[in-house]
């Protein structure tokens, strides 16, 4: 990750994972001058179409000048972690194209001609649309109805309409119900990690604190390969 090729060509698939970036999204920018490179963290503001992209200027107060590393013509490296989609790094270049200091100290610079990604799980996933009831493990009540999009062994990623009233909070222990091909209840018991929001849904991470050995007997019963 630390080279990237200028590999020109995004698939439809490069673009989704780059249109996942949400205004407010932490990022890493690498920039260089002629005597040093270095990493500093910022935020992105958002993209016109595939006209643009556009990134806050990081805080030279706390990263110290960048005025020789970040001017017009200048190439960047945008990393950033896509979290509630396939928990990838994504990266990729960019060229600075024009620098606002007013009313906002604003980047923008060029679309990307393609991206690069490495997988952070170190467990692959089985995708899947499977639905489950959510259930607080401390009094046994329901939390909602959701959808698990992946599974592996470890955990999963669940899905939950933004208009739900309830969700389960993070570090909240909680009940995954499943229901076999015969009509019986699988359980599967967790901990949430994360979450992360688009416009119409809300996505947690789930940590199994279920025997590996009990995922797997569950896998197979809901005909479900892990990798």
């Amino acid at each position: 990750m630390a080279i990237l090729q200028d590999i020109k060509g995004l698939t439809n698939e490069d673009l989704r994972k780059i249109r996942l970036m949400r205004p407010g999204t932490s990022i890493d920018l690498q920039v260089s001058s002629a005597s040093m490179t270095k990493r500093v963290r910022t935020e992105f503001v958002g993209m016109d179409g595939t006209r643009c992209m556009i990134i806050r200027f990081p805080d030279e107060s706390k990263w110290g000048s960048l005025r020789d590393s970040i001017f017009t013509d200048k190439n960047l490296v945008i990393r950033y972690i896509l979290e509630d989609d396939a928990g990838e790094i994504i990266a990729f270049k960019v060229k600075v194209t024009l620098i606002l200091t007013k009313p906002s100290h604003l980047i923008f610079t060029s679309f990307p001609l393609s991206i690069q990604s490495h997988d952070l799980r170190a467990e692959p996933r089985a995708q899947t649309r499977t639905a489950v009831t959510l259930r607080n493990a401390e009094n046994n009540l329901d939390i909602a109805q959701c959808l698990v999009r992946d599974i592996s062994l470890k955990g999963c990623r669940i899905s939950i309409e933004r208009t739900s009233v309830t969700r389960p909070n993070l570090k909240q222990d909680v009940v995954m119900i499943f229901t076999d091909a015969a009509g019986d209840e699988l359980l599967l018991k967790g901990a949430v990690m994360n979450s992360k929001s688009d416009e119409v849904t809300v996505y947690f991470g789930i940590k199994f604190e279920t025997p590996e050995e009990e995922v797997g007997h569950l896998l197979q019963k809901m005909m479900l390969a892990t990798s």
